[in-house]
């Protein structure tokens, strides 16, 4: 069952203390028509901002949801570390394929950006149309695989914009000439900071100049093994390593849920 996401404006008081939730537009038609869901089914739905909500639903029709809360919790499915994924923009479904898998692992924004060897070039007037469906795309895979926040989706950016991003961040680049120092070397000893910049180059790789002036910035370049990844296949796949090693992988403690906590 997906989680849906709420404005605080769905929430309203009634006189008797009850709190009730609306949904309209395409929550309120996937609610009705694609889940065909009935009065009295139970759903869930989170404010983005920790908070998620269990509540049965009490009229349903094609443009109005409408739902009495049972209860509310905090959200315990985000990973209390925020990964920022700087992809170089990859060809046709590959860019799609990252950012759905990359929200269901746990990423939290996207940064698509263009490198040398970027070959997926749109016009910069297609730049915010190129934005929004990745976005969508995004709030899709959020609601499925139930995250509590929709992971943002920043506007495409140019290489020259990178160095002000990157500033006193921590940053991490997976790339496939670096022989010495692996991933897990490099998280090893090091406190979970709050958040990890991880850049991953287009499908030819990033140049080693490029690789050189990142390194000037501050990142820190890391192997992934010895086996060549796909471009679309490095950045979720990194990012899930980097959860696993903190711990942010592990289940939800069932006195969580049982308490409210």
């Amino acid at each position: 069952m997906p989680k849906f996401f709420i404005e605080r404006d769905n929430i309203s008081l009634e006189t008797t203390g009850k709190k009730l939730i609306t949904f309209t537009g395409e929550e309120a038609y996937h609610l009705s028509t694609v889940l065909r869901m009935k009065p009295g089914a139970v759903v869930t739905a989170t404010d983005g901002q920790g908070v998620v909500y269990y509540l049965e639903l009490t009229e349903v029709n094609s443009t109005t949801v409408c739902g009495e809360v049972l209860r509310e919790t905090r959200d315990h499915s985000e990973p209390t570390l925020r990964i920022t994924l700087l992809q170089s923009i990859l060809k046709g479904e590959k860019m799609d394929w990252v950012l759905q898998k990359g929200t269901e692992i746990g990423i939290s924004a996207f940064i698509p950006f263009l490198s040398t060897r970027t070959v997926a070039r749109p016009e910069p007037k297609h730049y915010r149309r190129k934005q929004e469906r990745w976005q969508k795309i995004v709030a899709e895979a959020a609601k499925q695989s139930g995250r509590g926040i929709i992971p943002t989706v920043n506007p495409i950016t140019p290489w020259a914009r990178l160095a002000k991003i990157l500033s006193h961040q921590y940053v991490i680049v997976a790339w496939e000439e670096e022989k010495s120092l692996s991933l897990r070397t490099a998280l090893a000893g090091r406190e979970q900071p709050a958040e990890v910049f991880l850049i991953i180059g287009p499908e030819g790789g990033l140049a080693e100049e490029e690789v050189e002036e990142l390194s000037a910035w501050g990142a820190l370049p890391v192997s992934l093994g010895p086996r060549i990844l796909r471009a679309e296949t490095a950045g979720p796949v990194t990012a899930a390593l980097i959860l696993y090693h903190f711990g942010e992988l592990e289940p939800i403690p069932s006195t969580f849920l049982s308490s409210g906590e």
